[in-house]
């Protein structure tokens, strides 16, 4: 059955592989990577593109030059989607039980975030920066911004409120620089808000849509503690506002379903988006 629908490549378009160059024609964005296999000592590091270690901070950013000079080998490809990085990071090296302390500067993020866009241009990539998940602490129950401690968190990003998103798209101000929203990632945060404005902060991730132009779309579950995770529900099945979805519908963006539970759902899905 053929649908007439395109993809984004992982992280691992870095390398070529078979299944990619099977996709060729329908492969329109890819993902940049997370992590770094390894530095020094330590292994699957998440890269950090607005440290204040400087020497990381260029070695995290050449590896996303590296990703793009990639992607853009590909015909159809014409976007790259990247997070912002980290303020805060701390990674326990599974093997070494070493810890590493990552922690970023928002100046140095702009700048970095600039010199990636230049080179992106050059080679024709439109970058969109995507919203930060919140990972919520172990244990957590009813998260609330108002009674949480932001130090007991292992991992704290750039561009996880839609305040600060927005606003790094506006600070970098580029012309081939904009946003990527993840929907399921702008509910892990506005779980953190009283039940009578949850649905207007996710609504505020919407709330530039000139900026907008790739969406990852998923539902979650705005209302009750599953909400904290990452879920990735398939359309009309979380409790993201239908509302939510009808902007995105409209965006003038690219739109893609970030997860796939089977052809069946699939098509409940496109039915949902077509009753929009």
């Amino acid at each position: 059955m053929r649908l007439g629908l395109t993809t984004e490549g992982s992280a691992g378009i870095g390398s070529v592989k078979d299944y990619l160059i099977e996709l060729e024609d329908v492969l329109i964005s890819s993902h940049a990577p997370l992590y770094l296999p390894e530095y020094k000592e330590f292994t699957s590091i998440r890269l950090n593109y607005a440290s204040t270690d400087d020497d990381f901070r260029i070695v995290s950013k050449n590896y996303v030059l590296a990703h793009i000079e990639s992607a853009s080998k590909y015909k159809n490809l014409k976007q790259v989607n990247m997070h912002p990085s980290p303020k805060y990071w701390k990674h326990t090296d599974k093997h070494t039980d070493d810890v590493s302390i990552s922690e970023g500067d928002y100046n140095k993020l702009i700048d970095t975030i600039r010199e990636i866009s230049s080179f992106a241009e050059a080679r024709g990539i439109e970058i969109v920066l995507e919203n930060n998940a919140i990972h919520w602490p172990d244990g957590t129950v009813n998260p609330s911004w108002e009674k949480v401690d932001v130090n007991s968190f292992d991992e704290w990003s750039f561009g996880s409120s839609p305040e600060e998103w927005i606003r790094i798209c506006e600070d970098v101000d580029r012309v081939n620089v904009k946003l990527c929203l993840d929907s399921s990632h702008a509910c892990t945060y506005a779980l953190g808000m009283k039940d009578e404005d949850k649905e207007k902060e996710v609504m505020k991730y919407v709330s530039r849509p000139d900026l907008l132009r790739h969406v990852h779309w998923n539902d979650n579950y705005l209302y009750d503690d599953r909400g904290m995770n990452d879920s990735h529900a398939a359309l009309n099945q979380g409790t993201l506002p239908t509302e939510l979805h009808r902007v995105i519908k409209y965006l003038d963006a690219t739109l893609l379903l970030e997860h796939f539970y089977g052809l069946e759902t699939l098509e409940e899905e496109l039915q949902f988006i077509d009753s929009l």
